[in-house]
C-alpha cells in the first residue's frame, strides 16, 4: 500500500511541477484550480484520518513532543493552532464514519468537516441534515446552522456563563513590527462591538469606492476601529457626568415566538443576533430597551412579526430584507458589506416591492442582473425523506444571459410572482 502510495504522489509531484501553466486558456485555469482542489482534499482528508490513527497507536510518543498536536506542528511544518484544529476533527470523526466517508470521498472539503462534525459531536441526530445543508449552501450558513445546533444541544445559560468567564482580549506587536490583537466574549457583547463599528466601517466603505479604492472589508473594519478610538481619547469629559449608558447602537435579534415567551430555547428553536451567532433569551430580553433594536419574531422560519423600537422607524420591509438577506443571495457569494436591494421583476415592469420580489446582492452581481442579462432565480430545498431540514430557506439559482434553462420548469421564478 505505502509503496504504491508514495509512487503514486511521486508522479503526481513530478507531472504537476512540469506543467506550463502558464500556456494554459482560461477554462484550462478553471480546470486546474478544480483538479487542485480535489487533490487537496483529498490529501487534507488522508492526513487528518492519519492523525487519528497515529494518536490512537501512540506514534507521536517518544519524539520529543509534549503533545500530538505539537508533534503535527513540527512533522509538518504547520501553525500549531492549524495542528490543534487537525487532532481535534481526528477524534471527533471517529465517533462520525458517515462524515468520515464524505471528507475521504472528497464530498466534504475540511472547512465543511469541521463545521458538520463541530454540530453532529454535540447532537447526532442532525449529522445527516447539517452534511445535507453543506452540498448547497456557502461555509458561512453551515456555521450559522452548526451554531444553532450546538446552541440548542447545551444549556444556553451554562453556556453563556462559560464563555463570560473565559474572556480575554490579548495585543501583542510581531515580528514584523505590526500590532495585534485577538478577544474573546460573549455574543451579545460581540454584537455592541461589531454596531458600534459597521456605521462607521459603511461610511469608509462608501467613500472608499467613490474614489475608486478596493480594499478587504477586514481593513474597512480596521479603520473603523481607528475611528472610534480616536473619538473616544479626543472627547471631552465632564466630572459632574457619572452616569454610564450602553451604546446607542443597531442590532438585530431572531427569536421564536414560543422560546420568547417560554424563556428559553429548545431543540431546532432560534435566539441570535443577527449575523453574530446564538444567545440566551434571558440576555434578548435583557436589550429590549437597552439600544435601538430591530426584533424580528419568527416562527420556523417564516417571519410573523416585525417590531421597531427607537426614534427613526425605517420600513418594515427593509427589515426582512436584511434579516433574511444577510450575505449576497448569488450562489458562492458571501459579501456581506455594502450589500443593494434589487427587484427581482424591475419596477419599471411592474415588480411590487414584496418580500417574494426584492433580495439583496453584492454591487457586482447586482450591475451584472440590470445591465448583462444574469437572471436570479429561487426554489425552495427539497425535503429529505421527510426529516425536517435546519434551514428551508430558498435556494438562488444564478443564471447567465443565454443559459439553457433545462429545469425551469421545476424552478420557481420569482419575477412571475410580482
Amino acid at each position: 500500500m505505502f509503496d504504491r502510495l508514495n509512487q503514486l504522489t511521486t508522479e503526481l509531484q513530478t507531472y504537476i511541477s512540469s506543467l506550463q501553466v502558464d500556456c494554459v486558456d482560461a477554462a484550462g485555469a478553471r480546470g486546474l484550480v478544480e483538479i487542485a482542489e480535489r487533490v487537496r482534499r483529498a490529501g487534507d482528508s488522508l492526513r487528518t484520518i492519519a492523525v487519528g490513527q497515529v494518536e490512537r497507536t501512540n506514534a507521536w510518543k517518544g519524539e520529543g513532543a509534549k503533545s500530538i498536536s505539537e508533534w503535527l506542528s513540527i512533522e509538518t511544518d504547520c501553525a500549531h493552532y492549524e495542528a490543534q484544529a487537525v487532532v481535534l476533527l481526528a477524534n471527533q470523526l471517529q465517533h462520525l464514519p458517515v462524515t468520515q466517508a464524505a471528507l475521504l470521498s472528497g464530498d466534504l472539503s475540511g472547512t465543511q468537516a469541521v463545521e458538520v462534525a463541530r454540530g453532529a459531536i454535540v447532537a447526532p441526530n442532525t449529522e445527516t441534515q447539517l452534511l445535507n445543508l453543506s452540498k448547497h449552501v456557502t461555509v458561512r450558513d453551515l456555521r450559522d446552522a452548526t451554531n444553532r445546533v450546538v446552541a440548542a444541544a447545551t444549556d444556553e445559560a451554562a453556556r453563556h456563563r462559560q464563555i463570560h468567564k473565559s474572556r480575554f482580549f490579548k495585543s501583542w506587536t510581531d515580528s514584523d513590527g505590526s500590532f495585534n490583537v485577538k478577544g474573546r466574549m460573549t455574543v451579545a457583547n460581540g454584537a455592541l462591538v461589531m454596531a458600534a463599528l459597521k456605521p462607521i466601517q459603511d461610511v469608509i466603505f462608501r467613500a472608499a469606492r467613490k474614489s475608486g479604492e478596493h480594499e478587504k472589508p477586514e481593513a474597512y473594519a480596521a479603520d473603523a476601529l481607528m475611528v472610534l478610538c480616536e473619538k473616544a481619547t479626543t472627547k471631552q469629559s465632564s466630572e459632574s457626568r457619572k452616569k454610564t449608558t450602553r451604546p446607542n447602537v443597531v442590532m438585530n435579534i431572531r427569536v421564536d415566538i414560543d422560546a420568547l415567551k417560554r424563556g428559553h430555547t429548545e431543540h431546532g428553536e432560534i435566539c441570535e443576533i443577527t449575523g453574530v451567532g446564538p444567545i440566551p433569551v434571558a440576555t434578548a430580553t435583557e436589550y429590549l430597551g437597552e439600544a435601538f433594536l430591530k426584533l424580528l419574531v419568527i416562527d420556523g422560519v417564516d417571519i410573523k412579526t416585525v417590531a421597531h423600537m427607537g426614534r427613526h422607524i425605517p420600513a418594515p420591509l427593509r427589515t426582512a430584507i436584511e434579516e433574511r438577506d444577510r450575505v449576497c443571495q448569488v450562489p458562492t457569494c458571501d459579501v456581506t458589506l455594502g450589500l443593494e436591494i434589487d427587484h427581482i421583476k424591475p419596477f419599471a415592469e411592474g415588480g411590487s416591492a414584496s418580500l417574494k420580489n426584492l433580495v439583496r446582492l453584492c454591487k457586482r452581481h447586482h450591475l451584472q442582473k440590470t445591465h448583462d442579462g444574469y437572471r436570479l432565480i429561487a426554489r425552495g430545498y427539497e425535503d429529505s425523506g421527510g426529516e425536517p431540514q435546519l434551514s428551508s430557506e430558498p435556494r438562488w439559482v444564478w443564471r447567465a444571459p443565454g443559459s439553457a434553462d433545462q429545469e425551469a420548469s421545476r424552478d420557481l421564478d420569482l419575477s412571475d410572482t410580482g
